[in-house]
């Protein structure tokens, strides 16, 4: 009678150590059971989006892949159980190029006003196509750079003769280089001045009912 009482005891036993160790080994079991490869690379471009694995291994208890990105290769060690970044190596960052310098522009010289060019230098006297060279002034309706401009030759004849401009022709003769403006005044007399192409200088002030210059 006591063997079988001892027997019967000895199986409650066991199989209650064997309910106490299944309870706590279960949980242990499915927490450290590992992720599946595809789980795991999700994960990864989660915190990396943009980026690409372009290879993956499972190693005992962690996942070894290769994270191509904008910035460069590099290798990853992830936890097979939970996901989690454990290391981060680069194999080849992308190489960042400079940007080039801006090549040096040289400065554009303004004409100098007080030392006009010379006969034959710069389209100066002498080296025009148009001029006949027989003295008679010629018509050229684009004077050289480096003479005043028409609007400064007419300002400097309203200066002179007050009244309403009616045209403005720059000449060149051999001996020089001038604008002829036409102004007509309200008495209704009419002026042609002629304003020097390089200094300004009025040179002559003509009156259509008169050939005396002022």
């Amino acid at each position: 009678m006591r063997k079988k009482v001892s027997l019967l005891l000895g199986v409650v036993l066991v199989v209650a150590v064997m309910i106490i160790v299944n309870a706590v080994w279960s949980p242990f079991s499915r927490s450290t059971e590992a992720m599946s490869q595809a789980e795991a690379v999700r994960g990864v471009l989660e915190q990396y989006q943009g980026g690409e694995i372009i290879k993956a291994s499972l190693e005992g208890e962690m996942y070894r892949m290769e994270l191509q990105s904008d910035t460069g290769k590099y290798e990853l060690t992830v936890d097979a159980r939970n996901g989690d970044i454990v290391s981060i190596k680069p194999l080849d960052q992308a190489e960042v190029k400079p940007k080039p310098e801006p090549e040096p522009v040289d400065p554009v010289q303004p004409p100098d006003q007080d030392n006009p060019p010379k006969p034959g230098e710069n389209g100066g006297e002498g080296t025009t196509g148009g001029e006949s060279g027989n003295g008679t002034g010629i018509n050229n309706p684009e004077p050289p750079k480096t003479m005043i401009t028409k609007e400064q030759a007419t300002k400097l004849s309203l200066g002179k003769v007050a009244g309403t401009v009616e045209d403005v022709e720059y000449r060149e003769s051999k001996s020089s280089r001038y604008y002829l403006v036409e102004i007509e005044r309200e008495d209704g007399r009419e002026a042609t001045i002629q304003v020097h192409a390089i200094t300004g200088e009025i040179m002559t002030i003509t009156w259509d009912d008169d050939d005396d210059d002022e």
